[in-house]
């Protein structure tokens, strides 16, 4: 029951909302009908009293309209006295800003206040001038107010905008904040010198330095105009759009103002400007003006300043050595220069950064070639960069890894050889100076690997071992100071290690041959055999050193510096002979020509002299074996190549007098016996020609093969050697230490054996006490005795012993060139 009366109350409170909305609606019908009635009853009354009112409105509006022209037209007439300025100069008294202007007063123009003149505006006084103060500026019939200081726009904030957060890209005085407004103020309160302030404010102020320059054409106030700008640009190096409007105004004004620009230098920077830069389109323009022809310096800046022509990375990474590389390859490519021919001359239009004027720039500029306005083609040039830049890769790849290694030894290698004497390199000119030490200032040098690459600040691997690309990279750098290596694996040699000897040279560009070219390789392969022979009995001399070296000169078909090449092969290997087996499982290859030249080039060695000894019999047997040839050509050929004993020679022509004959004796000659081996291989001597008393002899018969064998035998290597480079027209002389009869007169005061001593260790420059002991034996010479007589024949010539004593016989290096000197002087 209670929920059914409950349901009965909700249905009785909505039937009496119902009823009151009906009655609501139903007053509003009744009111809108009756006012429907009453206008169309009383229509003509209705059109009549809408038609008085809106006359009556009318006539109020242009009554007003008539007054407001009565209050203006005095003033247009010259009736109300002009406002005086809004700010003048500081005085003695107060300063003192102008009143506000009054409602309906023309904007007042704006003046330029001078640098050193003090204003001050809105309570913040600016004491450096250099600014516009005013409402408005005109420039063909626009208003300007963007870079004008309008004293009648608010800068009241307590947050002044110093970052310039609230102004736009284009900045203008008379559309930014009031907070930004103050902050400008502020910043030109302090002298333009408070760099935090942001760039907005800078461009401010800078607008309206473009107005004065070039649309008042002010060139009187242009030097204090670009060195503001400058001031500025060297301050404000935060904004790259400040830097680029700022350069272009400095060069515009100079050019305005008719002074001088600086000479515009190559530079890896891009101006990122769509044309060339005024710099050097005046500067070409002058040249151009005087010659249509340019040379390198001059394209280098027309290219670098064309705007399609970015530089890749090696010519940004080494952009000196790119403009050293630049000339020398344009001077190859143009010898007389560039010709360039222009269709007209320098026309400037001066753009101002705030978009509010474009104008044209007059000056003397105007009377030189535009080289923007060239016919001339640069493509050519465009060319030249990129190939400039190709050389120049792998230079800048090694930087690119290690930035330290840019003047060192290896790096030298990546450059062109030709741009080595261009640029100042001073790793190998340091690397040049210390191996003309080891060298002792001479033209040739024996010495060790290890000092050569200690030398050139090579870095050897942890396990020590030269690999062969350090060889050739050593050997390469040897080729740009012109020097020799030997053995030169790029050449047929081995690959030297630390502790190898070398034999060092001077040859043009590092002495290159063809390690293939047939004569060549027959005349190596003979050394290296011969040398073998030389060392088969255990002790190699200097005189078969002597004859191994002049078979070299003998040889065929051989230029100067290949035979250059094999001498200093070697004096290498004469030391430390290669390994037999290695040499012998070469020769097979050989032809039957090859073969038997050198099977001759071992008997002339073993041969030389007329002690054949048991062991080089049987170096040669086995030789012969290796190589194909009969054993019985060993024997043969030693009677063939071993001297006989040289009988008395007459030196003047006999002259006899009739007497009593000399009986006839017949020639007996013993038989060779070498069929087997014995401690001495002898030759019997042939006994001399019969010689007929009654017979005048009208001279003497020489033979001139025998004469020439000896003389070789006897001569000096140093001779053999003088004229190594005797095609050349200026000859390198490559010697070899060998004890000779130039040098015992060079050494005046020593005999042979102690000269040889010199000379061994002159070649070597140390060598170990044992070694030293071992040849003095050899010599029948006892070794601190032979030290002592050699440093007293030092002290008479140079004041100072020449050897020092120790576990190795140490040469002082600095005598070795008084030595070489004293030889000259002797010769």
């Amino acid at each position: 029951m209670v929920g059914i009366d409950r349901n009965m109350g909700r249905r009785k409170g909505g039937s009496t909302a119902g009823m009151g909305l009906l009655l609501v609606l139903g007053a509003i019908y009744a009111v809108l009908s009756a006012a429907y009635r009453f206008v169309v009853e009383n229509l003509a009354a209705v059109v009549a009293v809408c038609t008085v009112s809106g006359l009556v409105l009318l006539l109020g509006y242009l009554s007003s309209k008539a007054k407001k022209r009565d209050e203006i037209a005095p003033g247009r007439l010259g009736v109300q006295p002009t406002p005086p300025p809004l700010i003048g100069p500081r005085t003695g008294g107060p300063e003192r800003i102008a009143p506000a202007y009054r409602r309906g007063r023309a904007p007042a123009p704006a003046r330029w206040v001078p640098a050193g003149e003090s204003v001050t505006v809105q309570g913040i006084t600016i004491a450096a001038g250099r600014f516009y103060l005013g409402e408005t500026l005109s420039w063909e019939g626009q208003e300007i107010n963007g870079y004008v200081v309008n004293p009648k726009l608010s800068a009241q904030t307590s947050r002044p905008d110093a970052a310039g957060d609230s102004m736009p890209y284009w900045p203008s005085y008379a559309d930014v904040t009031p907070a930004a407004r103050r902050a400008f103020l502020d910043w030109m309160s302090t002298g333009r010198r408070d760099d935090s302030y942001g760039i907005g404010h800078v461009f401010v102020f800078f607008y309206g330095l473009e107005h004065r320059l070039f649309v008042d054409r002010d060139v009187a106030s242009a030097p204090d105009c670009i060195a503001e700008v400058e001031r500025l640009l060297a301050r404000r190096v935060d904004s790259e759009s400040f830097q680029g409007y700022g350069r272009r105004f400095v060069d515009m004004a100079r050019c305005a103002a008719g002074m001088p620009l600086a000479v515009p230098q190559p530079s890896a920077e891009r101006s990122h400007s769509l044309e060339i830069n005024i710099p050097v389109r005046l500067h070409l323009g002058r040249r151009l003006a005087q010659s249509s022809t340019i040379l390198s310096e001059d394209a280098l800046l027309w290219v670098l300043a064309l705007p399609d022509v970015y530089l890749r990375t090696a010519a940004v990474r080494c952009f000196d050595e790119f403009v050293a590389l630049w000339h020398l390859r344009f001077r190859s490519a143009f010898p007389e220069g560039l010709d360039v021919s222009t269709t007209g001359n320098i026309d400037l239009r001066y753009e101002a950064a705030s978009g509010a004027f474009r104008v044209a720039v007059d000056g003397p500029h105007q009377a030189y070639p535009d080289v923007a306005k060239a016919t001339t083609s640069p493509e050519p040039l465009r060319r030249l960069v990129q190939e400039c830049t190709d050389e120049l890769d792998g230079f800048s790849r090694l930087l690119g890894r290690q930035p330290e290694a840019r003047n060192s030894v290896q790096a030298s290698l990546l450059l062109p050889p030709d741009l080595l004497s261009e640029v100042r390199f001073d790793a190998l000119r340091a690397f040049g100076g210390r191996l003309s030490e080891v060298m002792g200032g001479q033209s040739r040098a024996s010495t060790k690997m290890g000092i050569v690459l200690r030398a050139a600040d090579f870095d050897l691997p942890e396990n020590g071992k030269v690999s062969s690309g350090l060889a050739d990279q050593l050997g390469q750098v040897l080729d740009r100071l012109d020097i020799a290596i030997e053995p030169d694996r790029r050449f047929g040699g081995a690959v030297p290690q630390r502790d190898d000897q070398i034999f060092l040279f001077k040859a043009p560009g590092g002495g290159p041959v063809d390690p293939e070219r047939q004569a060549y390789r027959a005349m190596k392969a003979q050394v290296e055999v011969a040398v073998l022979a030389a060392a088969a009995d255990g002790d190699s001399s200097n005189d078969e050193m002597s004859r191994v070296i002049a078979g070299i000169r003998d040889g065929k078909d051989l230029s100067a510096i290949e035979r250059a090449r094999l001498i200093a092969f070697a004096v290498t290997i004469f030391n430390n002979p290669p390994k037999l087996s290695r040499v012998m499982k070469r020769l097979a290859e050989r032809s039957n020509a090859e073969r038997e030249a050198i099977a001759d080039a071992a008997v002339a060695v073993v041969g030389g002299d007329q002690n054949v000894r048991p062991d080089e019999v049987r170096f040669l047997e086995k030789l012969h074996k290796a190589l194909g040839l009969p054993k019985e050509r060993v024997y043969s050929e030693l009677h063939k190549a071993v001297p006989r004993a040289d009988e008395p020679v007459s030196l003047s022509v006999e002259r006899r007098e009739a007497g009593v004959p000399i009986p006839r004796e017949r020639p007996v000659a013993a038989p060779i016996s070498i069929d087997a081996p014995s401690p001495l291989v002898a030759l019997a001597p042939v006994a001399a020609p019969e010689v007929v008393a009654a017979a005048p002899v009208a001279g003497i018969q020489i033979d001139a093969a025998r004469l020439a064998r000896t003389q070789r035998e006897t001569d000096a290597v140093a001779e053999l050697l003088a004229n190594i480079f005797e095609e050349d027209t200026t000859p390198v002389p490559v010697e070899t230490p060998v004890a000779s009869a130039a040098n015992e007169a060079s050494f005046e005061g020593l005999d042979g054996p102690h000269t040889e001593l010199v000379e061994l260790l002159e070649r070597k420059g140390s060598i170990a006490r044992a070694e030293f002991d071992q040849r003095a034996r050899a010599m029948k010479l006892l070794a601190d005795g032979a030290i002592e007589r050699i440093n007293d024949w030092s002290f008479d010539r140079f004041e100072e012993p020449l050897l020092e004593d120790g576990d190795e016989i140490v040469m002082v290096p600095h005598l070795r060139e008084r030595l070489a000197e004293l030889r000259e002087t002797t010769a």
